[in-house]
């Protein structure tokens, strides 16, 4: 599972891209040399081919639908090499920024402690500032290395922000041109049809990209990604979960549109057991020791 792939030095975003989270291009190639040489590259149809071989495969997938991604691919197609592209509907269709982006860009805009403190200024008063605090700074992670400001920031305006702070904020630090900044970020339509005729595989990665935990939010925002993905790709449905969440009403719904893989951020391998729709995958950032 790979994300971000840039060079931190073509952004003024440093802070974001020096995270343990993203790579840049000389690591991403490394990774990729290493992968290829240990493991045969698959893509995601060729998985019940090989599934009781003893061979050792790996299939390389993006999530996000990024424009660095774009790039990614000229480096795939130059090596001989397929991959599978996850993208969220209104990003790449209606250019709307991802909200957990615009969480992360504004991280890397302003000190941590004066966003937190911006957060707080920013909900209403009878809300105590403590409560806030203990109740978003905990991270759920084991092993997690985030600081308790980036937990706070992220937990808070992800699953709590009734009060459009993520979007006042990101107006007043980051920028009011929301498809001026989706140009830069994101694939675009004519980028996109580009990969797939390279013999990428595209799937889809939600409608808005938010954690899929809400029973009846599911049904749209899974639909309206798996149609827009035959926009560009017309063979095996593929998804990929949002952060990693779903539930049996997820799996139910991909079941009911034809969705025949779906890939999770349960960090194992394949084997005879493993369902097609909870197919596991590490984090390339963070797991491929090199």
């Amino acid at each position: 599972m790979f994300h971000d792939i840039r060079n931190n030095y073509d952004t003024k975003y440093i802070k974001r891209y020096n995270l343990k989270s993203f790579m840049n291009v000389q690591e991403f190639k490394n990774k990729l040399d290493y992968l290829n040489h240990k493991y045969e590259i698959i893509s995601s149809s060729e998985i019940p081919n090989v599934k009781t071989n003893n061979s050792q495969f790996a299939i390389l997938t993006f999530d996000d639908g990024l424009l660095d991604h774009y790039y990614v691919a000229d480096i795939l197609n130059d090596i001989g090499l397929l991959a599978t592209f996850f993208i969220p509907t209104q990003a790449i269709r209606d250019r709307v920024i991802i909200n957990s982006h615009k969480i992360q860009f504004l991280l890397a805009s302003i000190d941590e402690k004066e966003l937190v403190k911006r957060i707080l200024n920013l909900t209403p008063k009878q809300i105590s500032n403590k409560y806030l605090w203990e109740k978003y700074s905990v991270s759920q992670w084991k092993n997690n290395w985030w600081t308790s400001e980036m937990v706070f920031v992220t937990n808070f305006l992800r699953y709590q922000d009734k009060w459009d702070i993520t979007n006042i904020l990101f107006n007043n630090l980051i920028t009011k041109d929301e498809v001026g900044f989706c140009d830069e970020f994101y694939l675009n339509e004519t980028q996109l049809h580009e990969i797939a005729l390279a013999g990428h595989e595209i799937g889809g990665h939600g409608f808005s990209s938010v954690p899929l935990t809400s029973a009846k939010d599911q049904e749209n925002e899974i639909f309206q990604s798996l149609d827009y993905v035959k926009k560009f790709y017309k063979r095996d449905v593929i998804f990929s979960y949002p952060n990693g969440k779903y539930d049996n009403d997820t799996l139910r719904i991909l079941s009911k549109y034809g969705c025949k893989y779906a890939y999770t951020n349960v960090k194992q391998y394949i084997d005879n057991d493993t369902s097609m729709l909870e197919l596991p995958r590490y984090d390339a950032p963070l797991d491929i020791i090199i």
